[in-house]
């Protein structure tokens, strides 16, 4: 069996003729129109980050009536949204069993929430309730979820009878005999197919987001960070921005792995991570069906995991990190790559063509946290855990 441990015995990385240090999924998505310069001086809301969060919230509330400004500290579409792997997962770090013993009702709630996220995904993109589909190239292909040592396909075994077999969901175990089905490596012991996981183009989406959000009535501004929240009497905020103040009833922080001294507290409870990725050149079909045959969501389960899938134009993206230590973006592209060829030997001489990093906010429990600070509210902690 292959090791999933980079050596020094790793072919060289081959760099495309065209290699740039660029988001890919930014490169093929429009970006997200922002509003003129003049800031408006009042608000009911004031969103402060535009991400999926943020920009959804900002459309749920403009669609009630609400007027809505969102802000964004850089341009909009700069961040974790469009730098993702595009992976549309209904999960938590831990399983409804633990969930539900640890945290009892609100464990199973919790659990069952990040299926109706999912689920809000499909509908967005399929645009039912007549704001129309987004056109961001998704599709349901289902998670591979492969144990990267022998000794977790026991846990592997106790997801899928968890999932399968006690909550009647579309999840089913893989033995090693059988993952030449699903994967074209040999590096790996066993695995968890989920149904229900979907492919998604990040920035397309984002850009979708952001559009129903602008057609609901709030408005956006990119470049314009916010510097600090004063709460004022009755209830009310005042956001100080670089282009002015904004009086307002409500104030949401949605700034995830970004957070910063707008909401210091915030800034403490989580740890941003870094993540890179690396993207091929496109692959020829075949070769692409080699390392995916059935176009799977793939990702490991080592502690510092890999995570991969085709792209809708027929590249590979890897994605994954070394260690908590900084790292360049050479520096995770020669890792990514020599580990990407210990998984799939097969794309030896395979180009990267693009390669690119952000960073993933994580809490100390590994769940997400929604709250109120000093009469703001928040959301943050994805955890990595995809687009949904």
């Amino acid at each position: 069996m292959p090791s999933l441990a980079p050596t020094a015995s790793h072919a060289p990385i081959v760099l495309s003729p065209s290699y740039a240090e660029r988001v890919l999924w930014q490169e093929q998505a429009p970006r997200p129109a922002s509003a003129p310069a003049a800031l408006a001086s009042d608000a009911d809301v004031v969103v402060i980050g535009a991400g999926y969060a943020g920009l959804s919230a900002a459309r749920e509330l403009a669609t009630r009536g609400r007027s809505v400004v969102v802000l964004d500290k850089e341009p909009i579409g700069w961040g974790a949204s469009t730098r993702n792997g595009g992976m549309v997962i209904p999960e938590l770090k831990a399983g409804p069993a633990t969930l539900t013993k640890t945290y009892g009702p609100l464990g199973a709630r919790l659990y069952a929430e990040v299926n109706e996220a999912f689920d809000h995904v499909e509908g967005l993109v399929a645009g039912p309730d007549g704001g129309g589909p987004i056109e961001c190239d998704y599709r349901r292909t289902g998670q591979l979820y492969l144990a990267h040592a022998e000794r977790l396909v026991p846990y592997l075994q106790g997801i899928a009878q968890e999932h399968g077999d006690e909550l009647g969901e579309p999840v089913h175990f893989v033995p090693r005999e059988g993952l030449a089905e699903e994967i074209g490596s040999s590096a790996y012991h066993g695995g968890v197919v989920y149904e229900r996981t979907g492919a998604i183009h990040p920035a397309k989406f984002h850009a979708g987001l952001a559009q129903l959000a602008s057609d609901a009535g709030a408005v956006l501004h990119g470049s314009t960070p916010a510097t600090e929240i004063v709460t004022r009497d009755a209830g009310h905020v005042r956001v100080v921005t670089s282009r002015g103040t904004i009086d307002a009833h409500d104030a949401l922080v949605f700034t995830n792995a970004y957070a910063d001294g707008v909401l210091p507290q915030l800034r403490r409870r989580v740890l941003p991570i870094g993540s890179f990725i690396i993207a091929t050149d496109v692959l020829d079909p075949e070769l692409a069906r080699s390392v995916s045959p059935r176009d799977r969501m793939l990702v490991d389960t080592k502690n510092f995991l890999f995570y991969w899938r085709l792209t809708p134009d027929g590249r590979l993206l890897f994605g994954g990190r070394r260690s908590l230590a900084a790292s360049t973006i050479p520096q995770a592209r020669d890792f990514l790559y020599a580990s990407m060829l210990a998984v799939h030997p097969q794309l030896r001489g395979t180009a990267v063509d693009r390669a690119w990093g952000g960073y993933v906010a994580v809490t100390l429990d590994r769940l997400p946290h929604v709250g109120r600070i000093g009469g703001v509210t928040y959301a943050t902690g994805c955890n990595g855990s995809g687009v949904a």
